[in-house]
């Protein structure tokens, strides 16, 4: 993917000025009157299990499905049962194999492709019609949430990019450049300054055994041109190359910069490393705005994110993007059809769609075109100072997004769920930061664990 790929974000007058056309579309309450309203009189009582990661946001839906619940079936009750980064897949995994799924999650999309190719999860094509097929923000596609062999199984949440997260304080103490314009070599540099001139650590990752790990070395690796498998190829694996073992390099070459403890952080370390003061720089998505405003106040007036430096040589400058969705279990599951009906709903209201977003700014960005050029969507008080950063998480980050289920956007890979759960990439970085492999050496490793996978369950993607 190139840095000027055409039609990958609205722009700033676009996202921020409400078109006549949206204002004349307001409904009263918010909704899209243009479609269907939900069955009524619905018989079933019980409650419905919703799985969610940590965050607010996940519990505002489930606030909004049982708004549907008090219309239409109310015997019916929806709860939201949180689940840490870290045990999502072993606790999925666990609970679809013993066939007591929850009857809705909220799901990372590696795991959600993993889940949609074994045949475990309804599809949602009915929903997404009654949502409506024409509101996708431009830059993304209803496929990178979940799309297998021509059907839909995931219903969008969010689009939830990490990007270079900076203290402009020090940047500008320090006389360093516009992080906007930085390559690798001026990321690195940047980091030895302020470590050497500061006495902090000039940046901080994720670099325990851990999906965050994970995340942070696939961007990397996304931007020098590497990638995990070929999905064009039969999956081919293409991991021991000379990009995965330029990656490994440079954060090695980091890590003499980062905080001592950096090789067992895992999501939170990062985020208390940023809100303490601790580093100056973080890789991470926009929560830790909302965390920084709350307990630090000035980090929070000086912190600001932009997109990844670029690479030196490809020019790429990819993040993690999470395209976070809704997905139905079928297994065992008596709910599927008033599911259904209760996602549509709040789908189709924009006031909790709204909402939602307002949950945690800027962590979880919009996904539809009119929530995004609605003017309600303004009235948060980070828009006042924050703006650049929210249209970075909210817009421009688009344009670079990708993740190890969808590397470059090229194509859907149900093998990346699996490669999460055995944690393969933060293993093929603890190879290097840990046990002080050659990068070479731990990139082969790498190889062989996903050349496994493939072989195990190459069922998936035939």
């Amino acid at each position: 993917m190139s840095e000027n790929r055409s039609g990958s974000s609205l722009s700033r007058r676009t996202f921020l000025t409400t078109t006549a056309a949206s204002a004349a579309g307001l409904a009263a309450a918010g909704s899209l009157a243009t479609h269907p309203s939900p069955a009524r009189a619905q018989t079933k009582s019980g409650v419905v299990r919703v799985w969610g990661e940590p965050g607010p946001y996940a519990g505002v839906a489930v606030d909004g499905m049982n708004e549907w619940a008090q219309q239409n079936a109310p015997g019916l009750k929806f709860e939201i049962e949180t689940i840490g980064w870290g045990s999502v897949y072993v606790k999925l995994m666990t609970d679809l194999a013993a066939g007591q799924p929850a009857n809705l999650i909220s799901v990372e999309s590696p795991l959600a492709y993993q889940l949609m190719a074994e045949g475990l999860l309804e599809p949602v094509d009915d929903v997404v019609d009654t949502i409506g097929r024409g509101r996708m923000i431009e830059g993304t596609k209803w496929e990178y949430w979940g799309n297998w062999k021509g059907q839909q199984y995931v219903v969008p949440a969010h689009h939830q990019p990490h990007l270079l997260m900076v203290r402009m304080d020090i940047i500008n103490e320090l006389g360093l450049s516009n992080p906007d314009t930085w390559t690798w070599d001026d990321l690195l540099n940047a980091a030895k300054t302020i470590h050497e001139k500061k006495k902090m650590p000039g940046i901080a990752l994720a670099l325990g055994r851990n999906l965050a790990t994970a995340y942070y070395f696939a961007a990397l690796l996304h931007s020098a041109g590497g990638r995990m498998f070929d999905v064009g190829n039969k999956f081919e694996v293409v991991f021991d190359s000379p990009e995965t073992v330029e990656t490994l390099e440079f954060i090695d070459r980091l890590r003499p910069y980062m905080p001592r403890g950096a090789t067992e952080y895992s999501f939170l370390q990062v985020v208390d490393s940023m809100v303490t003061g601790e580093a100056a720089m973080v890789f991470y998505w926009g929560r830790v705005y909302g965390r920084a405003a709350a307990e630090a106040p000035e980090v929070f007036k000086n912190i600001e994110s932009f997109n990844h430096a670029r690479h030196p040589r490809t020019g790429n400058r990819y993040n993690w993007n999470d395209f976070q969705g809704w997905a139905i279990p079928k297994q065992n599951n008596p709910f599927i059809d008033e599911v259904k009906q209760a996602v549509a709903y709040y789908q189709t209201k924009r006031e909790w769609l709204i909402r939602y977003v307002h949950s945690l700014v800027p962590n979880v960005s919009p996904v539809y075109k009119d929530v995004a050029e609605d003017p309600r969507l303004l009235d948060h008080p980070f828009f006042e100072t924050k703006k650049d950063t929210i249209m970075n998480y909210y817009v421009h980050s688009l344009k670079h997004a990708s993740n190890t289920g969808n590397e470059l956007l090229k194509g859907v890979n149900p093998l990346a769920g699996i490669v999460h759960g055995r944690l393969i990439l933060a293993q093929t970085v603890q190879k290097v930061v840990l046990d002080n492999w050659a990068p070479s050496k731990a990139a082969k490793w790498g190889a062989q664990q996903l050349e496994s996978v493939r072989k195990e369950h190459f069922r998936l993607v035939i």
